[in-house]
């Protein structure tokens, strides 16, 4: 599921891993990220990264995401054998990624073709970590901070529980499943700002508006208006959910 790896500093080394503990997570065990059933460890010993970087891979091998990890030594004293014949490594990591649910929803995309609203089908507290995961994706893959479909950005204010599932919503609406568009306000003014001038202007739909404004909040919802009003974009408030 992840290559560990050193492009600019040791070229051709690579380290395959199934999972990691302490890296995507919420808490972490003394600043220690577990790498799992790592291939190829033992033999890659003794060796110091000073650049290295974590790569999500589908099941084809084709990188779909990307970390940065940054010093890495591999030595004797950091491997753990488990009674099953695996290798962990643990190394020491000061920072993570607040994102405890995330290597399970790359477990997803790693098979690739995402479904319209599948984001929805995850808890109401995961909806941070599959944006996380849409983000990384988009700008892993050569994607701008832009829109690339056209027509009207349609959006089911139904059941949007927090900003951050207005904003899972708002990307499948304006790029498609998976689609990326944003993620906090600063970010959707980039997106829509990253538009050619020549971009012809479109309408936001927002069915269920007044449901959203209970739960999101009227400050959210007219901040939202602003950034659009600000680029010339109407958006339009509907009371009846998308049909």
């Amino acid at each position: 599921m992840y290559r560990l790896l050193s492009e600019a500093d040791r070229p051709g080394f690579a380290l395959a891993f199934e999972s990691m503990s302490g890296f995507l997570s919420e808490g972490r065990a003394a600043g220690l990220v577990t790498i799992e059933n790592v291939v190829g460890a033992a033999e890659a010993i003794p060796v110091t990264v000073e650049d290295a970087e974590i790569e999500v891979v589908d099941g084809a091998g084709k990188a779909i995401g990307h970390y940065w990890f940054g010093r890495l030594e591999l030595r004797p004293k950091n491997l753990v054998r488990t009674p099953d014949g695996s290798v962990h490594l643990e190394v020491p990591f000061p920072d993570g990624w607040p994102y405890p649910h995330a290597q399970a929803i790359w477990s997803r995309w790693r098979r690739g073709s995402i479904l319209p609203g599948e984001w929805t089908r995850y808890p109401a507290a995961q909806h941070g970590d599959w944006l996380h995961v849409v983000q990384n994706a988009w700008f892993f893959s050569g994607k701008r901070a832009m829109r690339y479909n056209t027509g009207d950005i349609v959006i089911d204010g139904q059941g949007l529980s927090s900003e951050d599932s207005f904003y899972c919503a708002l990307g499948e609406a304006a790029n498609g499943p998976g689609g990326h568009f944003g993620s906090n306000l600063d970010a959707l003014d980039d997106c829509l700002r990253s538009e050619p001038a020549s971009t012809p202007r479109y309408p936001v739909v927002w069915h269920a508006a007044a449901e959203s404004r209970r739960t999101l909040g009227d400050a959210f919802v007219e901040a939202v208006a602003e950034v659009f009003a600000d680029h010339r974009i109407e958006l339009h408030e509907r009371e009846s959910a998308v049909q």
